[in-house]
């Protein structure tokens, strides 16, 4: 990869290891330097902790950022904040305010997930797209997963709402869903995009999971946005 590729910074979904973007990064690092973002196992962080987390480890070098599902939020606040250093954003089955009621998701902090049968776990995550080897690392990671810190996320998601800070981005905007998501759906996602043009979204083949089911086709999409949109800041 030359010195001048560009970077990409991945943050990860709730479960905040970055270790579910193993599949996608080796295509996206024949064209990006890649950096993922791991977010530490603490309770205490919010949304605004996790910004001033990926803050601090961007620094001050120009970037497209990734946010997967319960990062969406923290890479448009990082766009809305650092300005033209952001090249960029994706937001991968993601969303920009709660995507369900928020009582609902409260609720649901108490339900071990370490309990749920893995065959309804899995069918919500990826659907008929996954393989026994992903199947194993999201039984790996649920297993580890300390339940304050889910809880503490699905409580920051159930109040989340970057609408206002999103639709004032002046960057570039990529949004990419799984067709068959109902985890966090897409015509959430498709509703604003469209308030807000200017961004594109494509929907794949794929439940919620398409980042680790969908990653050649996802990483071509996202390599072509951003040549794209280069081209387009330079032309400006």
């Amino acid at each position: 990869m030359a010195n001048d590729a560009p970077e990409i910074v991945l943050l990860p979904g709730l479960d905040g290891t970055g270790d579910l973007f193993d599949r996608v990064v080796p295509y996206l690092a024949r064209d990006f330097t890649v950096t993922v973002v791991r977010y530490p196992p603490d309770p205490t962080l919010g949304y605004a902790g996790y910004v001033e987390l990926v803050r601090n480890a961007i620094g001050s070098r120009p970037v497209y950022v990734l946010g997967e599902s319960f990062s969406g939020p923290v890479a448009v606040l990082i766009a809305a904040q650092l300005g033209a250093q952001v090249q960029g954003i994706v937001l991968a089955a993601s969303f920009v305010k709660n995507p369900w009621p928020g009582w609902l998701i409260r609720r649901s902090t108490r339900v071990d997930p370490r309990a749920t049968p893995p065959n309804i776990r899995n069918a919500i995550l990826m659907g008929p797209y996954g393989d026994g080897e992903l199947r194993d690392e999201v039984e790996k990671i649920v297993q580890a997963l300390p339940r304050p810190v889910r809880n503490a996320r699905l409580r920051a998601v159930a109040e989340v709402d970057v609408e206002a800070d999103f639709m004032r981005l002046n960057c570039p905007i990529l949004a990419l869903h799984g067709r068959s998501d109902w985890l966090v759906r897409k015509s959430l996602m498709q509703k604003v995009i469209g308030e807000k043009g200017r961004a594109r979204m494509i929907v794949f083949p794929a439940a919620h999971m398409l980042l680790q089911t969908q990653a050649a086709a996802v990483a071509t999409e996202i390599i072509e946005f951003t040549k794209s949109s280069a081209e387009e800041n330079y032309e400006a």
